[in-house]
């Protein structure tokens, strides 16, 4: 019996043994899982956190993409106004730039009368102190006749020099005349980036009439001073594109060949041209009223056509 209790007490000795085993083993499990469980707890108030703040992220963009979408439309209509606004004031800019066109016209044509008006006073009064020197060198010779024939020839000097600068000036306003013509067409060249040929031809045809117009004039000038006396053109030389005399149609035919770049060549060229002659003519009608002012009013008369 007391080998049977030993037993039997050994083997509760190792049943505890074992039990206490046991729950050491549970006791470290249930540690393991309860820092599972913490760090578990942890990750997702973590990610409950990060997720907040995505959340709130994502709602501040929507905010800030319905505000910008909200600019964009208000920009987008100030922009039709503008355009709108835009369009009202270039189309109210062409209708003052006609306007303007044709007051400018208007004051070409006023000042080309008052010009002529002019002229033609000067040219009478002239005419008049002529016609009084022939008759009181006609008369008997006095002291007092001489001193009367001296005045008159005077006053008659000064009324050639103011014939002279009105002649001068109405030359100045044809050659202001072709300038501003031209600005207009080169500013209206200019506003298309890349003018076509056709653009560009007929700049050259206006270039080309206004060239014969000039090269018409000086031959007036030019037969004038041959008659009254050739070695008034001493001195003076024309420009070689005086002495051209090209094929219109063949010139015209041949603009329509050519490229862009080659008639833009050929406009400065006839740019050139005209230049040159305006200024051979100028230079003729200055040798006209250094040496025959008397002359001027033919002069007038050669302008008139030429114009």
């Amino acid at each position: 019996m007391l080998e049977e209790a030993r037993r039997r007490e050994d083997n509760l000795n190792d049943s505890s043994q074992q039990l206490q085993d046991s729950l050491r083993k549970k006791d470290d499990r249930i540690e393991e899982l309860e820092e599972a469980l913490r760090e578990s707890v942890q990750i997702t108030a973590e990610r409950e956190m990060v997720l907040a703040q995505e959340e709130s992220a994502r709602t501040n963009a929507e905010k800030q993409v319905e505000e910008l979408l909200m600019a964009m439309e208000k920009v987008k209509q100030e922009l039709e106004s503008m355009k709108a606004k835009l369009s009202s004031t270039q189309q109210s800019l062409a209708e003052k730039e006609t306007h303007l066109t044709n007051l400018r016209a208007e004051r070409r044509k006023h000042l080309e009368e008052v010009l002529e008006m002019k002229q033609e006073a000067l040219l009478a009064a002239i005419s008049e102190k002529d016609a009084n020197i022939a008759l009181l060198e006609l008369s008997s010779s006095k002291k007092k006749t001489q001193e009367e024939v001296a005045a008159l020839k005077r006053e008659k000097d000064r009324l050639v020099q103011q014939l002279k600068q009105q002649t001068q000036n109405r030359m100045k306003l044809m050659a202001d005349n072709y300038e501003d013509d031209h600005f207009k067409s080169s500013h209206s060249n200019q506003t298309n980036h890349k003018p076509s040929p056709d653009q560009i031809i007929q700049p050259l045809l206006e270039l080309d009439q206004n060239r014969s117009k000039l090269k018409l004039y000086i031959g007036h000038l030019t037969a004038l001073c041959h008659d009254r006396d050739p070695l008034i053109l001493r001195g003076l030389t024309p420009p070689a594109s005086y002495n051209l005399d090209d094929d219109q149609a063949a010139w015209e035919n041949e603009l329509q060949k050519m490229t862009r770049g080659q008639l833009q060549d050929e406009l400065e060229k006839g740019e050139r041209d005209n230049a040159e002659l305006q200024e051979f003519a100028n230079a003729i009608l200055q040798q006209i009223a250094d040496h025959c002012p008397d002359i001027l009013e033919q002069v007038v008369n050669a302008l008139e056509e030429s114009s």
